[in-house]
């Protein structure tokens, strides 16, 4: 959540092109936000207090001098040294930062780098991860897709959706989606969508609602294909860690989509403890989970996303 941590981001820089859009979105956001940004390079082991290091050293200290000159943040450079992205995830967390945000590289990113799995970052983070592949060219996010199913997580994107279109004055695009043309279940995934979106309205905030129905095509297709329709700058989503058998025969439904989108996804780790503090408060305030949570005693067939 947004301001529960120390007010900071993370952006780890390794000196590509989608390091420097990550940047460009971490510049962004800590902007806005009034955010302390981390700037983050991770060496092998076997490079501390080589050349090697003293030169990404001085390179991230023209980045900061560059950001504070241009930006007026507040910033920081940090060198760490083991594993990439399991050391961006533990820095995470020893900084307690509310975002990380970092560059993959190329459409099929993260399966062109399973062997440093990047996607872990993503589902194993105790924080936000903003993925960012392409370069972005105005500030900040404006039309934000918010995919909801029947699942607990949907609270925790509801709230974090509700504070970034507050911060970016952006719209909300409500979607569903299901596979089945049962009518039943249809008319629940209405009702459940129209809750979230009177939801979105009552805080004042510009929100539309789109349900698609559809059983040639599962979630990941179809959540990637409308927000490509409605030229959407961020997909939020609950990540979502596979099980052993899904990690080798298939792929999950969170690194489906990281891999086959090019729009920035803002992943949220779901903490049990959220789960309570979240439902409690849409559901008893708001009335927006609780009565459609499997009403008819069918659940979404995975996690949320």
């Amino acid at each position: 959540m947004i301001s529960e941590k120390h007010e900071a981001i993370l952006v780890p820089l390794d000196f590509t092109d989608v390091a420097d859009y990550a940047l460009d979105h971490g510049i962004s956001m800590a902007s806005i936000f009034g955010y302390k940004l981390y700037l983050l390079h991770v060496l092998p082991n076997r490079q501390k207090g080589s050349e090697k290091e003293r030169e990404v050293n001085n390179t991230l200290k023209e980045f900061a001098s560059k950001i504070k000159r241009e930006h007026e943040l507040d910033v920081v450079t940090k060198i760490s040294y083991g594993h990439p992205f399991d050391t961006i995830r533990e820095e995470a967390e020893v900084l307690e930062v509310d975002f990380v945000v970092m560059g993959v590289h190329g459409k099929k990113g993260v399966a062109h780098l399973v062997r440093s799995q990047p996607y872990k970052v993503v589902c194993q983070s105790q924080v936000p991860v903003l993925v960012v592949k392409e370069e972005h060219h105005h500030v900040g996010f404006h039309n934000i897709v918010v995919p909801i199913d029947f699942s607990r997580r949907s609270a925790q994107k509801i709230a974090q959706a509700k504070k970034f279109a507050r911060f970016f004055g952006a719209k909300i695009r409500v979607f569903g989606f299901l596979s089945s043309q049962n009518k039943a279940k249809i008319i629940n995934k209405e009702a459940l969508l129209k809750s979230v979106t009177d939801y979105f309205i009552r805080n004042e905030i510009a929100v539309t609602t789109d349900l698609m129905v559809n059983p040639k095509m599962g979630w990941p297709e179809a959540l990637i294909s409308f927000a490509d329709r409605v030229e959407a700058d961020l997909i939020m989503i609950v990540a979502e860690k596979g099980n052993r058998f899904q990690d080798i025969f298939s792929k999950n439904y969170t690194e489906r989509i990281l891999d086959d989108t090019n729009i920035p996804v803002l992943s949220i780790m779901p903490c049990p403890e959220d789960f309570v503090e979240e439902e409690e408060a849409l559901s008893s305030k708001e009335g927006i989970i609780t009565p459609f949570v499997d009403p008819l005693g069918f659940f979404a067939r995975a996690a949320d996303i």
